[in-house]
């Protein structure tokens, strides 16, 4: 024994071996535990080896990772996720070339983008019943038809136009749902639902989609702008009751919007804020007649998008209708076109409209205002088409616009 750890002694001093306890039996002393001495060997080398990769991977850890960044977008290179107006949250590419628009408001803030050249293809609404598109856009004209009816389009219809992304109306979150199973493609359902704020923000993102954030910001600031500025104007009268407005609105007598911003902006009150809307994925409440007749509103707007020989509600119809007889609006003859809806919204039309109905509800505000002239200050500074606005005013028909029998849009001497 005495041998055994003599040479444990001489190697250990040699530098040539490591400790390892183990244990010995002697015959007298029974079971004695103590160092054993063995040859250094690779275990030792392992176990540095295992301790360096761990510091390494902890410093990793530690420390922000190095971010890639686009050089086209200036953004990371992680794909953005929007959430939509189906509240599914979306993950879009870094780069899109090829949009396919189901959503003719969408279509629209594409070219106040500038971004049309991504357009793909063009909504059947837009190529036969909008009345302005052809003008913000030209080259729509040669843009080929995505569909001829919502039924028709499928994913093999899509996939035909090979886009990069694709937008959808939220008010219709079967096709939105149908599609995101059967496409690897994004598909956004996006509307602005009557809201100024969801329109802004509606804007923001489709920028993002295509790359376009600065002029998004540049129309942004000048919505908002406008708006300040009607604020402004509207001061002197903030004290007073709030015209109570109700809306008919899609061509019935009984369907009116849960929210509709361009009225709370001209310092009215929709009646029918508040209200659940009667489907899915839009803004759209069925009220009864004696609803309105309880609402008694002030007012009464009648959605004056459809061309003349379109309206099915007109505002001479309410005027005289006998069950109406004793609403405030209708004995008052407080009852006129607006803009409203068309297909979602047009932007440029949205922000025109609050001044519009600025003027109905607070008649002094009229010399105050040039709604021409503003009219095609919008349409310029969104479409880089002046002539759009009277180009519209023509097809809605000049009799649209009267208020107390003075047209508010006098035609001017060429």
């Amino acid at each position: 024994m005495k041998h055994r750890w003599k040479q444990g002694k001489d190697m250990l001093a040699e530098g040539s071996v490591s400790p390892r306890a183990t244990s010995l039996s002697g015959s007298n002393s029974g079971k004695i535990h103590f160092l054993m001495i063995r040859k250094k060997g690779s275990a030792l080398n392992n176990f540095f080896l295992i301790f360096f990769l761990f510091l390494s991977l902890i410093s990793v850890l530690s420390f922000p990772q190095p971010v890639l960044l686009d050089p086209d977008r200036g953004q990371t290179s992680s794909r953005p996720i929007i959430t939509d107006s189906l509240k599914r949250k979306v993950e879009i590419p870094l780069r899109v070339n090829r949009v396919l628009s189901l959503q003719p408001e969408i279509s629209r803030l594409m070219v106040a983008l500038g971004g049309g050249e991504h357009l793909v293809g063009i909504d059947r609404f837009l190529r036969f019943e909008d009345h302005l598109f052809h003008l913000i856009y030209p080259p729509a004209k040669e843009l080929p038809l995505i569909a001829l009816t919502d039924e028709s389009i499928n994913a093999e219809t899509i996939l035909r136009f090979q886009p990069d992304v694709v937008f959808v109306s939220p008010s219709e979150p079967s096709l939105a749902e149908s599609l995101s199973r059967k496409l690897t493609i994004p598909v956004i359902a996006l509307s602005s639902m009557g809201r100024f704020d969801l329109l802004l923000e509606e804007l923001v993102m489709t920028a993002q989609v295509v790359n376009k954030e600065e002029r998004a910001a540049e129309l942004k600031a000048y919505f908002e702008e406008k708006l300040a500025w009607l604020s402004e104007l509207l001061k002197p009268v903030v004290n007073r009751p709030k015209p109570r407005v109700y809306l008919a609105f899609w061509s019935s007598l009984l369907m009116t919007p849960v929210y509709y911003d361009p009225v709370k902006a001209a310092g009215g009150l929709n009646l029918a804020e508040g209200l659940l809307p009667s489907y899915s994925g839009t803004v759209r409440a069925v009220v009864s007649l004696e609803q309105i007749l309880r609402w008694n509103p002030d007012i009464i707007l009648v959605h004056g998008n459809y061309p003349p020989q379109e309206r099915q509600v007109t505002v001479e119809k309410i005027i005289q209708d006998k069950r109406l007889s004793y609403v405030e609006a209708v004995k008052k003859k407080k009852v006129y076109y607006t803009f409203g809806f068309w297909y979602w919204w047009d932007p440029a039309e949205a922000l025109f409209e609050c001044f519009y109905l600025a003027s109905l509800f607070y008649p002094e505000l009229r010399e105050k205002i040039n709604l021409q002239t503003l009219g095609e200050e919008i349409f310029a500074r969104f479409y880089h088409a002046p002539q759009a606005f009277s180009h519209l005013l023509q097809i809605l028909g000049t009799q649209t616009f009267f208020i107390e029998d003075r047209d508010i849009f006098p035609v001017r001497s060429r």
